[in-house]
Order: structure tokens, then sequence, then C-alpha cells
């Protein structure tokens, strides 16, 4: 979690978002209005998974007859 307004994400809310994330697995960020500022929420997601989500990308486009394959892009990140 990042921005100005923190402050306003108690430890409750945080679980909240939380679960808003899992819930909503294609969500990459959340963003959040406070009285002092946004606050945007993103899941941590461990290295080695997104090395299996490249590793299993670069097997599929590899496969006989596949001439593109395209993955939602997280926010900031080239599609």
């Amino acid at each position: 979690m990042v921005g100005p307004g923190i402050d306003r994400i108690t430890p409750d809310i945080q679980d909240k978002l939380a679960s808003l994330l899992d819930l909503l697995p294609a969500t990459a960020t959340i963003n959040v209005q406070t009285d002092a500022g946004y606050v945007t929420v993103s899941r941590d997601w461990p290295s080695h998974r997104m090395e299996t989500v490249d590793s299993l990308v670069d097997e599929i486009a590899a496969a006989p007859g596949i001439t593109h394959i395209a993955l939602p892009a997280s926010e900031g990140q080239e599609p």
C-alpha cells in the first residue's frame, strides 16, 4: 500500500482489502480515497510465482499452431 492516506487504513481495512484482492484475482490494484488522500493497494506476488507465469506463457507461445498469447498487463507494464 502506498499513498498519503495510508494512515487511515486500519488493520481491519487491510484485511478487507486483501480479501477483495483474493476474491477478484484479475484485479491488479484497488484505489482508495481517504480524507487524507489516496491509497493504492496492490498484491505482493512472490517472485517464483511470476517466474512460473513467464515459463508457462513461453511454453504456450512455443506450441504448434499458437500465434499469440496476451495476458492482462499490470499497471505500469507494457502489454
